[in-house]
C-alpha cells in the first residue's frame, strides 16, 4: 500500500468516526428533553394547561390523559367540576376529549355521577 492510499483511508475513517459521534450526541440530547418535562407535571400544572386559552389540542389531550391516569378519583368536586366546565368551553378542545374525561370521572366516581353530568351540561351550554 502506498502512502497516498493510506492517508485517504485514515481520513475516511476519521470522518466516519466524527459523523458517528455527532449522531450519538444529537440523539442523546433529543431524548433527554421530554423526560424532564414529564417529571414536573402535577395536577396543578395540568389544570393550568386546560385553563390557559392558548393551549393546543395536543397539550389538552396530554393533560386530560394524565389527569385520568393519575388523578381520576375525586376528593374535592368543586375543582373537578370547574375543570370539566373549562374543558367544555376551551376553544381548542373537541368532543372526544370532553366525553373521555367525563366517562373516566364517572367510572372512577359513581357517587358524583349526577353532579358530573350537571356540570357537563352547564359547560356544554356555555360553549360557543
Amino acid at each position: 500500500m502506498d502512502k497516498i492510499t493510506l492517508v485517504f483511508v485514515m481520513a475516511g475513517l476519521l470522518l466516519l468516526f466524527i459523523a458517528l459521534v455527532s449522531i450519538y450526541v444529537w440523539s442523546a440530547r433529543k431524548k433527554a428533553a421530554p423526560i424532564n418535562s414529564e417529571a414536573v407535571m402535577t395536577f396543578e400544572t395540568m389544570c393550568e394547561v386546560i385553563n390557559k386559552n392558548s393551549s393546543s389540542n395536543a397539550q389538552i389531550n396530554h393533560a386530560v390523559d394524565a389527569i385520568i391516569e393519575r388523578y381520576s378519583h375525586i376528593d374535592d368536586f368543586r375543582v373537578y367540576g370547574a375543570l370539566l366546565e373549562m374543558l367544555c368551553t376551551h376553544p381548542q378542545t373537541d368532543s372526544k376529549v370532553i366525553l373521555r374525561f367525563q366517562k373516566a370521572l364517572i367510572t372512577a366516581n359513581q357517587d358524583f355521577k349526577d353532579q358530573i353530568e350537571k356540570r357537563l351540561k352547564l359547560g356544554l351550554a356555555g360553549r360557543k
